[in-house]
């Protein structure tokens, strides 16, 4: 085989390579979808923050949060832990739905289901807010949480 085709085999297991983890990295990202917090004041310059963080952070942070912290959950939020990772588990797998919507004269406030997130939207005469969190990363983060308060 010439150098030039070992060169060319090498290239293209580098490339391979390159691609496979790639992918990985991008079907991680993807699993867990992204945390979306969206704020905007209504007043002549309000301000406004767009956030926008990729669900896998967020179990990545967690492991850098003590224990002794979260040993702090309260028992009575402890005790909910798993109905949060359950439900979470079973609202993925719904289509979707709105789970809540309240009117009134100053706001209007929707809680739904929407792409495989729970998605808030509160909207009044001060502000607009939209909170969207994958539900695949609600049940990891609360089976984390369950993990934490056992141990």
């Amino acid at each position: 085989m010439s150098a030039q085709g070992t060169l060319s085999a090498a290239a293209a297991t580098a490339l391979g390579a390159a691609l496979l983890v790639g992918g990985l990295a991008g079907t991680t990202v993807y699993r867990y979808g992204a945390v979306k917090v969206y704020v905007e004041k209504k007043r002549p310059a309000g301000e406004s923050v767009r956030l926008w963080v990729p669900g896998v952070l967020v179990p990545a942070a967690m492991t850098f949060v003590p224990d002794r912290h979260l040993e702090q959950i309260p028992p009575e939020a402890r005790r909910f832990l798993p109905a949060l990772r359950v439900a979470s588990e079973e609202l993925a797998r719904c289509p979707d739905f709105r789970l809540l919507e309240v009117v009134s004269a100053r706001e209007r406030v929707s809680i739904a289901k929407r792409d495989g997130a729970l998605v808030i939207d509160v909207d009044n005469n001060d502000e607009t807010v939209h909170v969207s969190v994958p539900l695949r990363l609600l049940a990891s983060l609360a089976e984390h949480l369950e993990e934490a308060a056992t141990d």
